[in-house]
């Protein structure tokens, strides 16, 4: 059960004992935690395998949302991304679904708006899912559209499988409001972009054929509006 303190001006949410939160906090602030890993540090994340107390972690560092006015106009009326991250994960978990245990959120506000903020999650060990994979986890993500949610982002590389358990990573909860039906199927469309080999699955043949062409088709024009936008940017 995770509950809420406040610690060098920022507000935390946390799994660990009070002490160990902030010790956790003042790590990762003072930059003396061990990182074992780094997937990824750049402008827009710093995401990190580290190490605290004995236990390995996932860090990730939104710095982009962090820092887009935006995206902190936004936080005057909501959480802020890395604490969203943490609730996703803790409903996910109530919902039945595998995925990451979190540990600690944390934001930092400024003029009312969140101008910090970090996420910890236990760190899965496994191995990045691959074509073999394509019916395991579309049952997966057809469960989660059965319970109302979409996970966005379904790509293979979001996927984590350790033993024969399916693991959701890197996602953000969402309930289409709008044609559930539509979104759900652009879902589909997304893994199987990146994962052909699943197109034969049984959950992809129960999807309503209409739905289906159809997300395939805006799947296909929203690949091409990114790319042409690169080509003018270069």
């Amino acid at each position: 059960m995770s509950y809420c303190f406040d610690h060098r001006h920022y507000r935390v949410v946390s799994q660990l004992e009070e002490d160990a939160g902030r010790a956790l906090v003042d790590a990762v602030l003072d930059g003396t935690i061990t990182r074992e890993k780094v997937f990824r540090d750049n402008w827009r994340t710093l995401s990190a395998q580290v190490r605290f107390r004995g236990e390995s972690l996932l860090l990730k560092v939104p710095r982009a949302r962090n820092s887009r006015r935006w995206e902190r106009f936004l936080t005057r009326f909501r959480a802020s991304d890395a604490v969203r991250t943490f609730r996703h994960l803790e409903l996910m978990s109530t919902m039945g679904f595998a995925v990451p245990d979190p540990i600690l959120a944390c934001e930092l506000r400024q003029g009312g708006v969140v101008t910090d903020a970090f996420v910890c999650y236990r760190f899965v060990e496994g191995r990045v899912a691959g074509p073999q994979d394509a019916g395991a986890i579309l049952t997966s993500l057809q469960a989660l559209h059965d319970c109302g949610y979409l996970r966005n982002d379904a790509q293979m590389a979001n996927f984590v499988i350790s033993g024969e358990t399916v693991y959701f990573i890197d996602f953000r909860l969402k309930k289409p409001r709008f044609l559930p039906a539509l979104q759900k199927a652009r879902e589909l469309a997304r893994f199987l972009r990146s994962c052909p080999e699943g197109q034969g699955s049984p959950r992809v043949t129960a999807t309503s054929p209409g739905w289906l062409w159809l997300a395939m088709r805006l799947d296909d024009m929203s690949v091409g509006m990114r790319k042409l936008k690169r080509r003018m940017r270069s």
